[in-house]
């Protein structure tokens, strides 16, 4: 008797949105839509983007091109009602796609429901498939791997170790800093790969790779890096405009200024200057901090009046106010309570340059006055209100900026007493270029001097070489740019920047930036062509749009690709929207992220899959809500180890309560 077909059922319900739903479906699988009691009566129109060519086999995957899906009676119940009608998809699939549905005599033209359903990809050998909660990988640091010569009898370990996936960290060449995740070439491999004379290419890892899969029965997996570039690679400077600038986002100008400032203040320190202050070149105590947050306040930020790049020059705005006012005779007996002027910034952040709308002004300001008895006397007593209403939005902008200073004079204070004073940190002494008192957000054109000659670049045609870092923002909410120009994370100084590395800026579609996006896509695609997986990291600072599009080109390379995601949103309702929005197979759970056995015992149970003694299910029922698919680690090769954070003796606990879940499991190599 042949293995009957799986048919999950998904009931639709009016006004139903699913979006941070999770539905996980297995290739082959039937997906039946039904109609909900809301719905009943209604005449439904169902739309997925699931691809259907005419002979009911799938097509190629568009995720903007939706297919109607028709509805039909149960068998043997042509004069049934509507609880007999539905709509199916035969999955053959791998990925995420969306549906959405809408009905006639709708109160709103917008969908009335909509949702995803994730179809799990399959992992194979050449005769044999490995179920996910199967999987079981081994982290290697591809840059400590040496020689290509000498990598398989290294990764050799792994397999006879009973792995059956290895995950490389990036085989691409890096950036000066030589961190794992700072590429300066995506399309170049490592050269300390190359043996000899002999050159390293992507059709030799492929080779490998292959030989994994079909001798080893080991599947392999590698990182894409999206977010950032390190700062040496060399296409930066043909395209500048694929970061966050100074020139292309001068929002980013007020905290350039304060970042130059701030390095220049730490180099003076180095050179004694503030010595008589009381702050050393070696700073190591509580009260030369305390010492350094009071030159700051006090001496420091004052010289370079940042406050200027956000206020209006009230005198040339009162004039220009008045010489408005006379063209334009008064008609209005009182102002007009109901509307206010606003400040408005210059786009371009230069000082005193921000304006109000001078028409807006003339109306509410240029009025009739009954302590006035000549025409001269009435402009005066009006330019002298408008300048007062100037005043007081100078000064909201101001405290608003103060607000802003003081956090990020406080963020830095709480970097320098961890990395100087406390016992806990790394205690350092000295301070330089590379150790600093507060670290780099933004690259430097040139070598300025002075904060005049930084300002001068800042304005000028090369401030499009004044790049943003990227780096982690402590609780930030990852639907949300931290570059975008309605955060304030770089100038309130918030920021855990990655000092070897610049911020990609992608914008919403490939038209924005044309060459990164093409350059990206070929990156991705060679990695999909060479491993059986990739590993998206730093999925939460990672635009939607942009991994939605590139993942999409992954899999026209490889359909059943497997995706592991890291993603740290502290939120199951977050991480739903990902792993729907980007199809993404795997999330990455860490044991050591508990902080007591308690907590590592809910986090077995919860990625641990059913409970033992469950019913058999039958083949026909509801599509239910699932947890993201885990893959769990004992140690990740970001963690600290083990006998640092907790006990020597953790070490073999941990990795057998990790192998207890159901799940995909793991552990890092070194």
């Amino acid at each position: 008797m042949g293995e009957v077909t799986q048919v999950r059922v998904l009931t639709l319900n009016d006004g139903e949105h699913t979006n941070s739903t999770l539905y996980r479906m297995e290739k082959g699988w039937i997906l039946q839509f039904r109609l909900g009691p809301s719905l009943f009566g209604r005449k439904v129109s169902l739309y997925c983007n699931y691809p259907i060519a005419k002979d009911g086999k799938s097509s190629e995957f568009n995720r903007n091109r939706y297919f109607i899906l028709p509805f039909r009676q149960d068998e043997g119940c042509n004069s049934a009602d509507d609880t007999a009608l539905f709509a199916e998809i035969s999955v053959q699939l791998a990925g995420s796609f969306h549906y959405y549905f809408v009905y006639e005599n709708a109160s709103e033209s917008c969908p009335q429901g909509s949702g995803y359903f994730l179809v799990d990809p399959v992992l194979s050998f050449p005769d044999e498939k490995l179920p996910l909660n199967c999987v079981q990988c081994q982290t290697v640091l591809a840059k400590c791997l040496g020689p290509f010569s000498t990598w398989e009898n290294k990764l050799r370990v792994a397999k006879e170790s009973g792995y059956n996936m290895i995950h490389f960290t990036p085989v691409q060449e890096l950036g000066k800093s030589h961190s794992a995740y700072s590429l300066s070439a995506q399309l170049k491999l490592n050269p300390t790969f190359n043996d000899n004379d002999k050159k390293l290419t992507f059709a030799d890892i492929e080779n490998f790779t292959q030989k994994m899969r079909t001798e080893w029965k080991v599947l392999s997996l590698c990182d894409i890096v999206l977010n950032h570039t390190a700062n040496e690679t060399e296409w930066l400077q043909e395209h500048p405009e694929s970061t966050y600038n100074c020139l292309n986002c001068p929002y980013m100008r007020p905290a350039y200024l304060l970042d130059a400032t701030l390095h220049q203040f730490s180099m003076d320190v180095k050179k004694g200057v503030y010595e008589s202050e009381g702050i050393p070149p070696e700073v190591c105590t509580e009260d030369h901090i305390n010492s350094i947050r009071y030159a700051l306040f006090t001496k420091v930020l004052p010289e370079i009046k940042l406050q200027e790049m956000f206020i209006c020059n009230v005198g040339k705005l009162v004039s220009e106010f008045l010489d408005l006012a006379r063209k334009h005779p008064s008609t209005a007996q009182m102002r007009n309570q109901e509307r206010e002027i606003k400040l408005i910034r210059d786009p371009l952040y230069r000082r005193l340059s921000a304006t109000v709308d001078l028409e807006l002004a003339v109306e509410l300001y240029n009025v009739y006055r009954s302590d006035a008895f000549d025409e001269d006397t009435r402009l005066k007593r009006c330019g002298e209100e408008f300048k007062l209403k100037l005043d007081e939005l100078n000064r909201n902008v101001v405290d608003q900026l103060n607000g802003h200073l003081h956090a990020a004079v406080e963020n830095c204070i709480a970097g320098i007493r961890y990395f100087r004073v406390q016992a806990d940190g790394p205690r350092f002494v000295e301070i330089s270029i590379d150790k600093p008192l507060t670290f780099r957000y933004f690259t430097d054109y040139g070598k300025p001097k002075s904060i005049k000659e930084f300002e001068e670049v800042m304005y000028g045609p090369n401030s499009k070489y004044l790049m943003a870092h990227n780096g982690w923002v402590m609780d930030a909410d990852p639907m949300k740019n931290f570059a975008d120009s309605d955060s304030d994370v770089y100038i309130r100084r918030e920021l855990i920047a990655w000092g070897d590395s610049v911020k990609l800026r992608f914008g919403d579609k490939p038209e924005d930036s044309p060459f990164l996006w093409n350059h990206m896509k070929e990156y991705v695609e060679l990695t999909a062509k060479v491993f059986d997986g990739v590993r998206l990291d730093n999925c939460h600072s990672t635009p939607i749009p942009v991994a939605e599009y590139l993942l999409d080109c992954a899999r026209r390379v490889r359909p059943d690709l497997y995706v592991v995601a890291e993603l740290f949103t502290n939120s199951d309702h977050t991480d739903n929207i990902f792993v729907n929005r980007l199809g993404i197979t795997s999330l990455i759970r860490e044991a050591m992220s508990a902080w007591d056995s308690h907590e590592e015992g809910r986090l077995v149970y919860r990625y641990g899959g059913e409970p033992v003694g469950a019913f058999f299910q039958p083949y026909f029922r509801p599509l239910v809500p699932s947890v993201a698919h885990a893959l769990f680690l004992d140690l990740t090769h970001d963690n600290p180890s083990p006998v640092d954070k907790r006990s020597v003796f953790d070490l073999l606990p941990s990795s057998a309560l990790v192998n207890m879940a159901c799940c995909a499991s793991g552990s890092s190599r070194g």
